[in-house]
């Protein structure tokens, strides 16, 4: 059987990680927090599975939260994601 390489997934096309990128870049603070802690539950709910895009979006979103030099977000929203497991 061939393992599913990383790219096989049309969702982690370079192309949609550079639109999510500018997506998240332009949020207020709240509503990254609100989607930090949806995609961290979501890539937790898809850990067999690792070409799912929730992982590299949520690496997205925890580069957004240092450069913004606010981490205290991305702790907030894994607290809440794991909360509501």
């Amino acid at each position: 059987m061939r393992r599913r390489k990383f790219s096989d997934n049309p969702d982690n096309a370079p192309e949609k990680q550079v639109e999510y990128k500018a997506e998240i870049a332009v949020m207020t603070d709240d509503d990254l927090l609100k989607e930090a802690e949806q995609k961290i539950w979501l890539s937790t709910y898809a850990n067999n599975n690792p070409i799912s895009c929730y992982h590299w979006q949520v690496d997205a979103i925890y580069a957004e939260v240092m450069r913004r030099n606010k981490p205290e977000l991305y702790d907030r929203a894994y607290k809440r994601a794991m909360a509501s497991c």
